[in-house]
């Protein structure tokens, strides 16, 4: 190994707040929490940039992990781990011992990162399931109305081939 001293953080994510743990090839161990809004990451993203860290992991953990590489991205080595991968032995878990194994595994090269898709992706697959989830909200508001109709004995569905088409819309 060169002299070169190398520095990695790991970091345990939760809702409301993450514990973060800078780790180095030196000994130097440095451990603080904070909340997850702008300020607090905008915070960590200080606290990364004073003690020189470049290189942080973190377990993709739902969506949290997000706002955390929106602050992040393009000033630091960003690394998303699968959490599979970077389970540690089972016990006692803490987020304190969590974010020292993922800083760990992370100064050692341990961690293969999971790929992150660039901005223009991310934005066009947010539209898109977000679009999905609102076909899909149209859809069952659809089916809702032509059962209500049909209870109702309005047989609409005898007579169009679809009811929220132009003739189905000028009749109710």
């Amino acid at each position: 190994m060169s002299g070169k001293r190398e520095i990695a953080c790991g970091v345990d994510v939760h809702k409301n707040f993450i514990v973060a743990t800078i780790h180095s090839t030196d000994g130097l161990k440095l451990q603080d929490r904070f909340g997850t809004d702008s300020e607090e990451l905008q915070r960590f993203k200080d606290w990364l940039k004073h003690n020189s860290c470049h290189k942080v992991a973190l377990e993709s953990t739902a969506n949290y992990w997000l706002p955390i590489y929106y602050i992040l991205e393009g000033s630091v080595n960003f690394i998303l781990a699968n959490a599979y991968q970077i389970k540690h032995i089972p016990g006692r878990k803490t987020d304190t011992l969590d974010s020292e194994w993922i800083a760990e595994l992370c100064l050692k090269n341990l961690i293969t990162p999971s790929r992150i898709f660039p901005r223009d992706y991310r934005e066009l697959r947010s539209l898109n399931r977000a679009r999905e989830s609102l076909i899909k909200v149209r859809t069952k508001i659809k089916n809702q109305v032509t059962q209500e109709l049909e209870a109702a004995c309005i047989k609409l569905t005898s007579v169009l081939s679809d009811i929220f088409g132009k003739s189905g819309r000028h009749i109710t």
